[in-house]
């Protein structure tokens, strides 16, 4: 095994998603032997090197692709199923962006002089399947009754008898109130860096924030890994440097911080490390601070604190500028003040502000601004959702940074004056739907 190759982006925000996501569809169709632990997107092989060629050479000729590109944006989203080379493979697809596109038809025609890949799409980069392997080297007819499960659409021919009557049990048991077995994810997520498998083992990782190649540390709880993280957040535009000029009418809206909560980085893919909230702490906090002035109304949308490590709220609100309306949270404390909610008349709409939208009235005509969900159900609850007249303000969908209602309001009359109902997914300063 030693002697084959693997060019790859490991996942980096969203990989203990991923892999929690993917060690429960493992647990619920004993799928354990089948399983890809390690989620990535292949860019190049699995290859060998033709004779004579080291790999110091791979190694010099990925680093002349890579020097030209800064991180990479992808959005991984939704179920499917292909047939791979060894049988049939569950995976999470990915949506490419042109840079991941490009770099991949770079590297393929960089190394295909040099190695022999046994991925056929390396022949042919511009028609590439981008995808996370959930599960792999399957039988073709498990793997269609795990899919058709996991998508809620029923096989073409169920198998007759006891054996259809039982799946058609576990269909039922398993599946929620939409007829999913699994909720199918769709995260935003960037390659920070590119690596180089050899056998089971990382050879190098590329840095694409640092430009340079880095070897024997490449755990996602290190130190190169919180900086790597901190480049691209100041990169991405996640973390503000520099204090914006002050105006004062205007209005901003963001839920869902939760100061002092370490595992909400895990659960809601944060560009942190799990093992520093205080440096997630400090850049949210400075994020608001450096947005808001002490003149601006800011309506906070619940859950500000969270966990037995966090503050008391109040010394977190003493840190934050503006004049404050709190939205009670699921998880706030009575010492905010908070109120259940707040109609505002802006920018000829009429916003109600709740945390959690199922609060709101049926009846209410206008636009519903919450928190609440995060990032985990963009499909549902995106940044802007036309149709429903839905806003989230959650602070993984906005960027980290509290959004002016203004711009919201711009973005709206945008669409509509164009017919465009096509839901805006996030609010992302490096990258737009």
């Amino acid at each position: 095994m030693d002697d084959i190759y693997l060019i790859e982006i490991r996942l980096a925000m969203t990989k203990w998603r991923i892999r929690e996501t993917i060690s429960y569809v493992g647990r619920l169709f004993a799928l354990e032997g089948f399983l890809e632990y390690h989620p990535h997107v292949t860019l190049f092989g699995p290859f060998i090197l033709n004779e004579g060629v080291t790999p110091r050479q791979i190694i010099d000729t990925i680093g002349q692709v890579a020097t030209g590109y800064d991180p990479i944006p992808f959005t991984i989203e939704g179920w499917e199923m292909r047939q791979g080379i060894h049988g049939s493979v569950i995976a999470f697809p990915v949506r490419p962006s042109d840079s991941l596109k490009k770099l991949t038809s770079s590297i393929a025609d960089m190394l295909s002089p040099i190695a022999y890949s046994h991925n056929i799409w390396d022949t042919n980069p511009e028609n590439k399947w981008f995808h996370v392997t959930v599960a792999n080297r399957m039988d073709q007819r498990q793997a269609s009754t795990v899919f058709s499960i996991l998508t809620g659409r029923p096989q073409e021919e169920s198998p007759p008898g006891i054996l259809g009557r039982l799946k058609h049990l576990l269909q039922c048991v398993i599946s929620n109130r939409k007829g999913q077995a699994v909720r199918p994810v769709t995260l935003d997520d960037a390659g920070l860096r590119i690596t180089v498998m050899q056998g089971e083992e990382i050879l190098t990782e590329y840095d694409l924030l640092e430009k340079r190649w880095i070897t024997g540390d490449h755990s996602h709880t290190s130190k190169s890994w919180q900086k790597t993280l901190a480049l691209f957040r100041q990169q991405s535009g996640f973390e503000r440097l520099d204090p914006l000029p002050a105006h004062p009418d205007d209005i901003y809206l963001i839920a869902d911080l939760h100061l002092g909560h370490a595992n909400i980085i895990r659960y809601c893919s944060r560009p942190f490390i799990v093992s520093d909230v205080r440096e997630m702490d400090h850049v949210l906090i400075k994020n608001w601070n450096y947005t808001i002035s002490p003149a601006n109304r800011v309506y906070y949308l619940g859950d500000l604190r969270y966990g037995k490590d966090a503050l008391p709220a109040l010394q977190y609100r003493q840190k934050l500028k503006g004049h404050i309306t709190f939205i009670a949270g699921n998880h706030d404390d009575w010492e905010l003040a908070a109120v259940p909610s707040s109609l505002i008349d802006y920018g000829g709409f009429r916003f109600l502000l709740v945390h959690d939208p199922s609060s709101a009235p049926e009846k209410f005509d206008g636009w519903i601004i919450h928190g609440h969900h995060h990032n985990n159900d963009l499909r549902h609850y995106p940044f802007i959702d036309f149709e429903h007249r839905r806003i989230n303000v959650s602070a993984e969908v906005i960027g980290y940074i509290p959004v002016n209602l203004k711009d919201i309001c711009e973005l709206i009359h945008d669409h509509i004056s164009r017919g465009d109902m096509t839901p805006i997914l996030l609010k992302y300063p490096y990258r737009s739907e």
